[in-house]
């Protein structure tokens, strides 16, 4: 039914329509709202076929169809990695990492920290310069992951040390990922990492290191950064980084499956049963 409702609008108007409700799309509303703002979008169909649409569909399967199928973006990119990246063992990742001013797209903890920056076709350039500042503080190798047919012009806007990953969708819609360039192990700046931290992380890496934590943020810092003076902890860091997370994505991993592709980053932070978020009815959910 998908297909023949989408048969009354252009390519460049679907793309419209999945900008739309990417940029809108939140995973805690409603069914009801979610299936007003797909009303809204698909101005042209009949109330009679989205009716017959709301019957066969949860509204969360109708937009994630639409995204994964029409709208390379950043959600899509998310999802195919972190799909290529689930069966390493021994590595530990999380989406949208605080560090600095910036937020990494992905991490990666596997002995190394490892960063991943999105750039997809419909983004631009412009934050770049200051997000590489920041993740060569923090992390021992940085990636960007970009489609193939921006190769050229991405060596213009990150430096030699960067790797390059990109990116093109197969005739089965598989994203298949190529290693252009590897990435060069970078000295990180402890002092700007825990500066990056609130005062419940610090609280908890000041244990790690079997030193009594203060009540007030400033105070935690500060005792840190007296530390980092005498000794190195930088291995207790990431170690600290890789406890934090590891929860979580065992969860996602656990659960992958089950959860639709544009929903992945929310099951993440939220953990929670994709049984309940999505009102499963007589086990209906097609992925």
């Amino acid at each position: 039914m998908y297909k023949s409702i989408l048969k009354a609008y252009s390519t460049s108007e679907i793309i419209q329509i999945c900008k739309y409700l990417n940029k809108d799309y939140n995973i805690y509303e409603p069914d009801d709202v979610r299936w007003r703002k797909i009303k809204y979008a698909l101005s042209k169909t009949p109330e009679n076929e989205l009716f017959e649409l709301r019957k066969s569909t949860f509204s969360n399967e109708f937009v994630n169809y639409l995204i994964m199928k029409y709208y390379i973006c950043e959600r899509v990119v998310k999802y195919h990695f972190i799909k290529h990246l689930q069966n390493a063992i021994h590595d530990i990742v999380a989406f949208e990492m605080s560090i600095g001013d910036s937020r990494i797209d992905i991490c990666r903890i596997n002995g190394k920290l490892c960063a991943y920056e999105i750039k997809t076709e419909y983004d631009n350039y412009d934050r770049l310069y200051t997000q590489m500042l920041d993740y060569f503080k923090a992390f021992e190798k940085i990636y960007i992951i970009i489609p193939d047919k921006k190769l050229t012009t991405i060596k213009e806007h990150v430096p030699e040390e960067c790797g390059i990953i990109t990116y093109r969708i197969d005739t089965n819609n598989n994203m298949l990922f190529s290693y252009r360039r590897a990435a060069k192990e970078n000295d990180c700046d402890i002092k700007f990492c825990i500066q990056s931290l609130s005062n419940c992380d610090l609280i908890k890496l000041l244990k790690m290191l079997k030193e009594k934590p203060y009540k007030v943020k400033n105070d935690n810092l500060n005792l840190l950064l007296n530390i980092i003076k005498e000794k190195n902890i930088w291995p207790t860091y990431k170690l600290f980084l890789k406890n934090k997370y590891e929860n979580q994505w065992k969860y996602l991993k656990d659960n992958f499956e089950n959860i639709l592709p544009i929903d992945c980053q929310s099951f993440f932070a939220s953990r929670m049963n994709p049984d309940i978020l999505y009102e499963k009815r007589n086990g209906h959910m097609a992925l």
